[in-house]
């Protein structure tokens, strides 16, 4: 019994310690996302109680991204035919070789010899001609789609796959607080575009009412003045109106602070990330469900921001020698 109580202790004890450690990293997160989008949120008041549960909103979506990621693949450059992934995703041993050598992080604690990483790619596809077996019939000069994998980058290396993971995350959150610094920015860009705009028409306006004043004894009235007048009137208050409506975006810290928490609290808006499967051929030509052509199946994933740009990825692993 006295055992029992004890195990039971020990156990409070250690959930306690791990909920003080996810309290302590939220808290990190919260800083570190609003620090990238804009570092006026932290005059808003109470701006940390209202991103927590935004930002553990934001966590929970970057750890399930992160476990859509296939892998993680050995990249060996002696072993560069045994994986038709790794076969499909370099155009050949060298490339992977020039890959690994640029692959910057390589002071890590505890790298010895293996290092872990995130590998994306730009994927494109491009149209080629050529035979292509149907059945027993062979046709010519038969239109089909070849895939390409470009601009590789080694990111968020670590010496084990957890850190790998926790690095992802946090580069992932950042992604989501950096669209939205770029969304403040441009409303803010656009506040001051509007405030610069209405300074001029101000200036184009006096000198257009004081002009008829100043010169009177020295020019005849000029019968488009009132139309220059009225038009630049008309402008400056149109000019005015925008100017209210864009404040109401980004004037204040609570302002900006809304637009980090809309993102934080619906992630999947912003970035998608989705496993792919592909059957390739030798050419790394894409042969769909036909069984007649030998072929192998690949799967990765894509990362998809603002329903615009796309980036392919997968977790590898690879020797630290490979680097050298």
């Amino acid at each position: 019994m006295f055992n029992s109580g004890t195990a039971w202790l020990r156990q409070a004890v250690n959930n306690l310690q791990r909920n003080r450690q996810r309290e302590r990293v939220l808290r990190q997160a919260i800083e570190d996302v609003v620090e990238i989008a804009d570092p006026i949120i932290r005059l808003a008041p109470r701006y940390r109680r209202t991103l927590h549960p935004s930002v553990a909103t934001a966590m929970a979506y970057c750890d399930e991204l992160v476990g859509v990621i296939p892998g993680p693949v050995q990249l060996d450059p002696n072993g560069y035919y045994d994986d038709p992934l790794v076969k499909a995703i370099f155009l050949s041993a060298d490339e992977m070789n020039i890959v690994l050598r640029n692959a910057r992080n390589t002071d890590l604690p505890g790298t010895e010899k293996e290092i872990y990483a995130l590998l994306l790619m730009d994927r494109t596809e491009k149209t080629i001609f050529g035979p292509s077996q149907q059945g027993d019939v062979v046709l010519n000069d038969v239109a089909m789609q070849a895939v390409t994998f470009t601009n590789h980058r080694v990111v968020a290396q670590a010496a084990d796959l957890q850190a790998t993971v926790l690095l992802l995350r946090q580069r992932i959150l950042e992604v989501l607080a950096g669209v939205a610094m770029e969304k403040i920015a441009t409303l803010k860009g656009n506040l001051a575009e509007l405030r610069e705009r209405r300074q001029q028409l101000g200036s184009m306006y006096r000198i257009l009412c004081g002009k008829p004043r100043v010169f009177e004894l020295f020019c005849h009235g000029e019968p488009e003045q009132a139309d220059k007048v009225r038009e630049v009137k008309e402008l400056m208050g149109a000019t005015d109106e925008e100017i209210k409506e864009a404040r109401t975006e980004v004037e204040t810290p609570d302002d900006t602070l809304k637009h980090l928490k809309r993102i934080m609290d619906s992630p999947a808006d912003t970035l998608v990330v989705r496993r792919q499967s592909l059957r390739l051929d030798w050419k790394n030509v894409i042969v769909g469900d036909s069984r007649d052509t030998e072929a192998s199946e690949i799967t990765l994933a894509e990362f998809t921001l603002n329903r615009e740009m796309r980036r392919s990825a997968v977790l590898v692993r690879f020797d630290r020698q490979a680097m050298s």
